[in-house]
């Protein structure tokens, strides 16, 4: 038995509240292809760990085709205004043509620039870059996991047609997750920001530290 002379003194409280561990929806994506078609391939699989642009499903889609074989004309209209207005130019400079002819030919050349730039951003929109050039098919759409992550919901088939705001797959970075409770009003001015917390589960012992 130990003696001691009573003094002031600091008295720890903890308040318990029920509650969830979810995904960090900071670090939570909902892919969806942006684009209607069918996949052709699907090779990321549930639970899978991914790595950013990893792939995880091929779409072939006619939309894409038609938005690809636009930038190719585009191209193709692009490189002969550029021939025409070197021709032009030259021979406006060497005083062989007018100067009407030469300016036509500049003005054609920006009109094909803006055509092009058109194309290319139609096709950035969707995330299918601005080129069309390769053999891979002008129909052919990869989608791609946007950071390093887990596919923890999956909702695509080889074979199956979806549509472009479909959400085809979920990835989370579950290197952090959310514990959400709920606290009762009596208790909101226990609750501060930036207050360590312990969180524990009845589904196992352990036990882990966050921050409010």
């Amino acid at each position: 038995i130990g003696i001691q002379v009573a003094g002031p003194g600091t008295i720890q409280t903890a308040s318990q509240f029920q509650g969830e561990v979810r995904f960090n929806d900071d670090r939570t994506a909902h892919v969806v292809p942006r684009l209607a078609g069918v996949a052709e391939a699907v090779p990321a699989n549930l639970g899978e760990t991914v790595k950013k642009g990893q792939v995880l499903a091929v779409i072939a889609s006619t939309s894409l085709s038609e938005q690809r074989s636009e930038l190719l004309t585009a191209q193709r209209r692009r490189e002969a205004a550029k021939t025409t207005y070197d021709r032009e130019k030259k021979l406006w400079l060497d005083r062989i043509s007018a100067e009407q002819d030469y300016l036509q030919a500049q003005t054609a050349l920006q009109e094909a620039d803006i055509a092009l730039q058109n194309a290319q951003q139609k096709l950035a929109a969707v995330g299918a870059g601005g080129s069309a050039s390769g053999s891979a098919g002008l129909n052919r759409f990869e989608i791609r996991a946007p950071f390093d992550g887990t596919v923890v919901e999956k909702h695509l088939a080889l074979g199956e047609a979806v549509k472009e705001d479909a959400s085809i797959f979920t990835v989370a970075d579950l290197g952090t997750v959310w514990a959400e409770f709920a606290v009762a009003p009596k208790d909101l001015a226990t609750v501060r920001v930036g207050q360590k917390v312990v969180v524990s589960s009845s589904a196992f012992e352990g036990k882990v530290e966050g921050v409010v």
